[in-house]
């Protein structure tokens, strides 16, 4: 038993027997010495246990401090585990369940705007929070990297954009300059139609660039024909670089060809409707109708058409 278990124990009571006539016999007079060593001795008895006992009281504090410690170290090792291992397992777990949830409801955003009936209003509002929703998602790193890729794709969508623009007036500027040039030729060499020159001769002209003397080029450009020409020497059919107003005077001197397409190869003649080359007479005096243009077969027929085969009306 402790000296505190002692001290705070069931009390004891103490008998001196002086049987023998001791001092200690209270019937033969020595009361004196217990008043005096007895008393003493109960009071250091009781200083040393009340001593004894403070030393078990702090003994006691500190194992309990020592515990609430180790306690107190053990949750926190807890909570410290639990946060490196649990919690981030908790956060995977919770991001899987909202990233699966995202793709539903980005999927059914989308589902609805592959709906080709859907109306420009709603498919503008559905746009907007398909957008919304899909940066709420992303990383900083996916929505630098959607940014970069919306940049490029606007900077390539303006760039197609200007030089679908810059190919549209350059086309028109050289359709303009080519049908201005043909029609000029037309009209200078007389034709009947400058329309019809100029549907002829259209698919066989190009800007080209311009040479001088030395054939280098001077930055300027200019129309030129393609033309089917036939040479002279052996009448096989070539392709001569020309200019409109060469070109169309070389249909000039071909009339077996174009003849019916110019007035100065209409001459006098039988109803003033006959012609050199493609409408000289043929057979019998008369003319070849396949030849005519629309307007010179109306006034044959009408004026003398004897030349065309026709009887002569009354």
């Amino acid at each position: 038993m402790s000296q505190f278990e002692l001290l705070y124990g069931d009390p004891v009571l103490v008998c001196f027997d002086g049987g023998d006539g001791g001092d200690d016999d209270p019937n033969d007079g020595g009361s004196s010495n217990l008043d005096g060593r007895g008393k003493v001795n109960i009071e250091s008895r009781l200083k040393q246990a009340e001593k004894d006992a403070k030393l078990a009281r702090d003994e006691a504090d500190r194992k309990a401090a020592e515990a609430r410690q180790a306690a107190e170290e053990a949750e926190a090792e807890k909570a410290k585990a639990f946060s490196q291992e649990d919690i981030n397992t908790y956060l995977a777990e919770d991001r899987r369940k909202h990233q699966e949830k995202y793709k539903k409801l980005e999927g059914a955003y989308q589902e609805m705007l592959a709906d080709k009936n859907l109306a420009a209003e709603q498919r503008s509002k559905f746009e907007g929070e398909l957008q919304d929703l899909q940066k709420t998602f992303r990383t900083k790193e996916q929505q630098a990297e959607y940014e970069r890729k919306q940049e490029r794709e606007r900077y390539e969508n303006e760039l197609k954009t200007s030089r679908d623009s810059a190919t549209k007036w350059e086309t028109m500027y050289k359709g303009s300059v080519i049908q201005r040039s043909l029609q000029d030729a037309a009209v200078g060499a007389e034709a009947f139609n400058p329309t019809q020159i100029i549907g002829l001769l259209t698919p066989m002209t190009q800007m080209r660039d311009k040479m001088d003397a030395a054939g280098n080029e001077i930055g300027e450009m200019a129309p030129m024909v393609d033309f089917q020409d036939i040479d002279e020497k052996t009448g096989d059919k070539i392709i001569t670089l020309r200019t409109p107003q060469e070109a169309v005077q070389r249909m000039k001197e071909l009339p077996e060809y174009w003849g019916n397409l110019f007035r100065a190869n209409v001459v006098s003649g039988i109803g003033s409707g006959a012609a050199t080359g493609g409408v000289t007479s043929g057979e019998s005096g008369r003319i070849d109708p396949t030849k005519l243009t629309p307007d010179q077969y109306r006034k044959l027929r009408r004026e003398n058409p004897e030349a065309l085969g026709l009887k002569k009306r009354d």
